[in-house]
């Protein structure tokens, strides 16, 4: 099956450590499975169906393609078809090991269509985890548009393979800093990246604990609460933000002056307390127009009451 051109998914946000869930923008079409999980050995052959369904009120016609895909530069959660040259290079396509029952589908209204597929392991396959995508492109716009219908996708079902049981989970944490370092008010963005090193997917979870000068805890927030993951051998750029109306915590400790960040993240599916990564930053935090209006109202009392014992003074020698 031949075609050119990069097709870029929609956000891919997996999900919990050991599940992907693939976000799909089906306009006119239902597909079930969204995304698979398979743990496979070498020489396995694994066969299984998906279901299409037409959402719109008119048959349709839909080309099958099959790629292997990999994340976008820097950004967890999210992932890119591969072209047919870069599929034929990359170390962790499983495409080679799809074959498909059809190469078209016809979707009428109302009706389901079942697409059956076949994963074929090879015998030399290495340890880790490999992906696919089965997605479908409509025909007239495929004909009309050629690879730039593939920014238009119908419906798809990413598929991430587990081969053997020897998995190398590990990472590495490159950066953890606020995006500035004097804040006015509470509006604090943290910037993280993190490197996956092992051989599979891997979902980083933890908190930020911000204190202030005194020790005292005034956030704690989530990192990573959208869960999105890295896939093998990505890097990541995760922003977590901490915003809060006022200067004083629910514990009522002051947040002005001084704080400190402590990043505290895990990413293991297995023994996770096993694996910590962690960091911290400094930034401050200055309400400068509140200070210079208390600044002022100090010095206008200080000046009030100059003047009035001068006042004073004055009629006291008259």
């Amino acid at each position: 099956m031949k075609y050119n051109g990069i097709l870029l998914l929609p956000v891919i946000i997996l999900l919990l450590s050991v599940y992907p869930l693939f976000a799909q923008t089906s306009l006119s079409i239902g597909v079930a499975p969204t995304s698979k999980t398979l743990k496979l050995t070498p020489g396995e052959t694994y066969s299984d169906e998906i279901v299409y369904w037409n959402l719109s009120q008119e048959a349709d016609t839909y080309r099958v393609f099959i790629s292997g895909f990999q994340q976008i530069e820097n950004q967890p959660g999210t992932a890119i078809i591969l072209t047919e040259e870069e599929d034929a290079l990359a170390d962790y396509s499983a495409s080679k090991w799809v074959t498909v029952s059809k190469e078209i589908l016809e979707l009428e209204p109302s009706k389901n269509v079942k697409l059956q597929y076949t994963i074929n392991v090879p015998l030399d396959a290495t340890d880790g985890e490999f992906n696919v995508e089965i997605f479908l492109i409509s025909e007239n716009a495929y004909q009309q548009q050629g690879t730039a219908a593939f920014t238009n996708l119908a419906a798809g079902t990413p598929i991430l393979i587990q081969i053997g049981d020897d998995y190398v989970q590990n990472a590495e944490l490159l950066r953890f800093v606020a995006d500035k370092k004097i804040y006015e008010k509470i509006n604090v963005n943290f910037l993280t990246t993190i490197k996956n090193l092992g051989d599979m997917h891997i979902t980083p979870t933890g908190e930020i604990l911000v204190q202030n000068i005194f020790k005292q805890e005034v956030a704690r927030i989530p990192f990573n609460k959208n869960a999105q993951s890295l896939l093998r051998d990505t890097l990541g750029n995760y922003e977590d933000n901490w915003t809060q109306s006022g200067y004083l915590s629910p514990n009522k400790a002051i947040a002005v002056g001084p704080m400190t960040a402590r990043l505290m993240v895990t990413y293991r599916s297995f023994q996770p307390g096993f694996a910590v990564l962690g960091s911290e930053t400094t930034f401050w935090i200055i309400p400068w127009k509140i200070i210079i209006a208390i600044l002022v109202a100090i010095l206008l009392v200080i000046i009030i009451r100059i003047t009035k014992k001068k006042i004073n003074k004055k009629n006291e020698v008259s």
